[in-house]
């Protein structure tokens, strides 16, 4: 049987060897094709971990997919019970396909990787306040022109200095978020503290915590511990 794995589109092969048997329980009343009832249900069984293997985890996978139907099973109405292994295959043409993927998804987080790269520096030169201006400035300067009209610098640097602002109130604003969840987990681990010694001791890391972050301002440690003593 062919069983989709977590690479969409690339398939395992499967082959199950099962056995099962009527539970001396049971009433009569049975389903008249007992091997499709197993098959069927076994089938569910795996389907569900084969999307949650890729191509390449063909071992992993048949592992987790014995770990489940090696152990004995019984149907919804438990009138039988039963066990199977299955056998994984990963035909010769979905393996190229699947090296085919890999190497174009490695090139493409290699891409990815290198363009945050380029953003990240990009976004370091226009929040520099000295050479980000000049940058600017050179970067739409009019090419080839020997004499370029003043005002239109003073329109670039204005230009330039909104966005630059922009940038600054962005990344002021993501520090704030960042110090108010830290202050509120620091306000939880105190809440949880009833001994003074311990107490003491948080007060202190957290405080040198917050130093480091730049959450705090002079003086502020002090002002800290009275509020939880």
């Amino acid at each position: 049987m062919s069983l989709e794995s977590k690479d969409i589109g690339l398939h395992y092969q499967a082959v199950i060897r099962y056995r099962w048997w009527i539970d001396s329980e049971t009433p009569a009343a049975l389903p008249t094709d007992l091997d499709a009832l197993v098959r069927r249900t076994l089938s569910e069984q795996i389907a569900k971990i084969a999307t949650e293997h890729k191509i390449s985890d063909r071992v992993s996978a048949q592992k987790a997919m014995n770990d489940v139907i090696g152990r004995r099973l019984r149907d919804v109405k438990n009138r039988l019970s039963f066990e199977g292994r299955v056998r994984l295959v990963v035909p010769r043409f979905i393996r190229k396909v699947a090296r085919r993927r890999f190497a174009e998804e490695t090139e493409l987080r290699s891409v990815h990787a290198r363009q945050t790269v380029e953003l990240e520096l990009l976004l370091e030169r226009m929040t520099d306040k000295t050479l980000g201006p000049v940058w600017w400035v050179n970067q739409y300067a009019d090419i080839g022109s020997e004499v370029e009209d003043p005002q239109k610098h003073i329109n670039r640097l204005a230009a330039f200095r909104s966005l630059q602002k922009a940038l600054d109130d962005a990344k002021s604003r993501k520090l704030a978020d960042e110090h108010a969840l830290v202050r509120g987990k620091i306000d939880e681990i105190f809440n949880a503290l009833q001994d003074e010694q311990s107490l003491a001791l948080a007060l202190q890391v957290m405080n040198r915590m917050l130093d480091h972050l730049g959450a705090r301002e002079d003086g502020s440690g002090s002002a800290d511990i009275a509020e939880h003593e």
